[in-house]
């Protein structure tokens, strides 16, 4: 393997990985924009598609979907010792510095709701992926792309939705912010849609 491909499978990866980090720190925030109702995961999470799917044309599938389970364990990690930090006992010297626990150990039903999701919907992603790339090649990679977003962003958003909310809000509520975010996750993906072109396909 030559170091240029190798430093672009690797740039890919922790890309992917510290971007899913980030979206799931943000969405223990609930936003309102242009009033729609969303988490600030929201805002950044799309944007791990095109790093997915250019790891996906350099590795193909079998490495990709390892990532995905990797990013998945990385961030349990991330926010079991964002937990633990939280429950140990502060130096009461500089206070007892509660904001911490307030803001990031809250939420472990968010955090859950947003690592389940974000596996699932990109588990199926690869998937649908790998069925269009078998069947045109290297053709047509903006298909590929859209199709697959187009199937795993609603089950991303229901999956988060359910786990995190159901209970919690009224059924219309929810619905809203499906639609919201379903709106924003789509908008942001047009944003880095053209990201796919970037590196060139290694993989059939």
């Amino acid at each position: 393997m030559d170091n240029k491909r190798l430093k672009l499978i690797i740039a890919a990866a922790a890309g992917y990985i510290s971007l899913t980090l980030f979206a799931n720190l943000g969405s223990l925030r609930i936003l309102n924009i242009a009033g729609l109702a969303i988490d600030g995961g929201t805002l950044l999470y799309p944007f791990t598609f095109t790093m997915r799917d250019l790891l996906h044309k350099k590795t193909g599938a079998n490495i990709t979907r390892f990532t995905i389970w990797l990013a998945a364990a990385v961030n349990v990690l991330m926010f079991a010792f964002v937990w633990l930090i939280g429950v140990l006992p502060p130096d009461m010297s500089v206070g007892p510095q509660s904001e911490y626990a307030l803001v990031l150990s809250s939420g472990l039903r968010l955090v859950a709701a947003s690592i389940v999701a974000m596996t699932a919907a990109e588990l199926i992603d690869t998937a649908v992926y790998s069925l269009v790339r078998r069947h045109y090649g290297s053709r047509k990679q903006w298909l590929r792309v859209l199709l697959s977003n187009a199937v795993s962003v609603p089950i991303d958003t229901a999956i988060f939705l359910v786990i995190g909310y159901l209970g919690l809000y009224d059924f219309s509520v929810m619905v809203g912010m499906f639609v919201s975010n379903l709106i924003v996750k789509y908008a942001v993906s047009l944003l880095s849609f053209g990201g796919v072109y970037l590196v060139k396909e290694d993989n059939a």
